[in-house]
């Protein structure tokens, strides 16, 4: 008798798949990964979001300065509300308006990394301290809504005199926060602007430990 070549004994059958078993402490292992991954995940997402709008600003102040050296006058980085946004530009032809030639930035007014007053973010003391400022030699001042920094054509911050005049070197260190309002535990970035017109980003945690990081 001819047995049949495609006949397998049962006691050498494969065993195909997985059991009800395997199969729920599979789910069960990935399902513990995924929960402990999640807020690694999140919060490097809001870190990069952090730094990305920090070295866009700072950017845009290092633009506004050089272009105001590269035209031989006053340009302006200026800020101004627009809705629920926030425009960034750098005011190239001094019109006070955000043309579309012109470099600029939205920054969302209640997005996760949007422009903080002071009351919001840890005492900048640290910086304060480092760079001299509250001394008698430099004030420091607060960018968090509308306003606008101006360069000469040195590339240094310059102020207008009270009641017109000539303009002056600035005596004052600007200060640009970002952050998310509703979560301290994102961190904080700090867009500093010295008289000369060097630009310095720093970082904190909720804690207030103040690092330069550019």
């Amino acid at each position: 008798m001819i047995r049949n070549a495609n006949f397998v004994s049962p006691r050498r059958s494969p065993r195909n798949g997985f059991s009800l078993v395997e199969l729920v402490l599979s789910l069960a292992v990935l399902l513990v990964i995924t929960t402990l991954a999640i807020p690694v995940v999140v919060r490097s997402l809001q870190t990069y979001q952090l730094n990305s709008t920090a070295s866009q600003l700072a950017g845009m102040l290092k633009f506004t300065k050089f272009d105001a050296i590269r035209q031989n006058t006053h340009v302006s980085f200026q800020i101004l509300q627009n809705g629920t946004n926030w425009i960034v530009w750098a005011d190239s032809n001094g019109d006070n308006l955000p043309d579309g030639a012109e470099p600029q930035m939205v920054i969302p007014m209640t997005g996760n990394d949007t422009l903080l007053s002071a009351s919001l973010v840890p005492s900048p003391s640290p910086i304060a301290t480092t760079l001299g400022a509250g001394s008698s030699l430099y004030t420091w001042t607060v960018l968090s809504g509308n306003g606008s920094i101006i360069y000469d054509q040195r590339g240094v911050v310059v102020t207008p005199p009270p009641g017109g005049g000539p303009f002056v070197t600035a005596t004052t260190i600007y200060a640009l926060y970002v952050g998310n309002p509703n979560d301290p535990n994102a961190g904080y970035r700090a867009v500093i602007t010295l008289p000369s017109g060097a630009v310095q980003v720093w970082t904190s945690s909720s804690a207030g430990n103040w690092q330069r990081i550019s």
